[in-house]
């Protein structure tokens, strides 16, 4: 016959569990309460829907609309990549001098920031040579983007070193 440690334990147990406090008052509130109505079924589906058959819409509707004059459409598209390439270094001119404080110094550019930044005017300029170039152009946001998060990166960890 084995004798297993945990008998004696388990025998030692109440039966029953009694709570801390009484449950009864909270659950005949949480009855009392009128159910929420639950929204028809259609409605979920169609508020998951409508925006996307709305944006759908409205890239067919762009694109009928970007091959009615091209030579126009190009110097928008042109315009466009200028603003968004001044707009992308206000950013990177505002990041670099966020957290700046007397005691901090402007530091030199890392190399992966340099390489970072070098890519991105070669992309702006690929890119002004060919404005409709949707990889193109996702390639030289995601390189801008990268290029932001470098600097916040360097940044926190210029502010831990601070604090250390």
């Amino acid at each position: 016959m084995s004798h297993d440690p945990i008998d004696p334990l388990r025998q030692n147990l109440p039966e029953e569990l009694t709570p801390g406090r009484d449950l009864w008052p909270a659950i005949e509130r949480q009855l009392d309460r009128p159910a929420v109505p639950q929204r028809a079924p259609w409605l979920r589906v169609a508020s998951v829907l409508l925006p996307l058959l709305f944006g759908a819409l409205l890239g067919l509707g762009g694109g009928y609309w970007a091959g009615a004059n091209p030579n126009q459409n190009q110097a928008t598209m042109l315009a466009m990549i200028d603003v968004m390439a001044r707009q992308h270094d206000a950013q990177i001119a505002r990041a670099q001098s966020r957290y700046l404080t007397v005691s901090d110094r402007p530091q030199a550019s890392s190399e992966g920031e340099q390489t970072l930044k070098q890519a991105s005017k070669e992309l702006l300029q690929a890119l002004r040579q060919d404005p409709f170039n949707p990889a193109l152009l996702e390639l030289w946001l995601w390189v801008q983007q990268k290029e932001l998060d470098l600097i916040q990166s360097q940044q926190q960890q210029q502010r831990r070193l601070h604090q250390l």
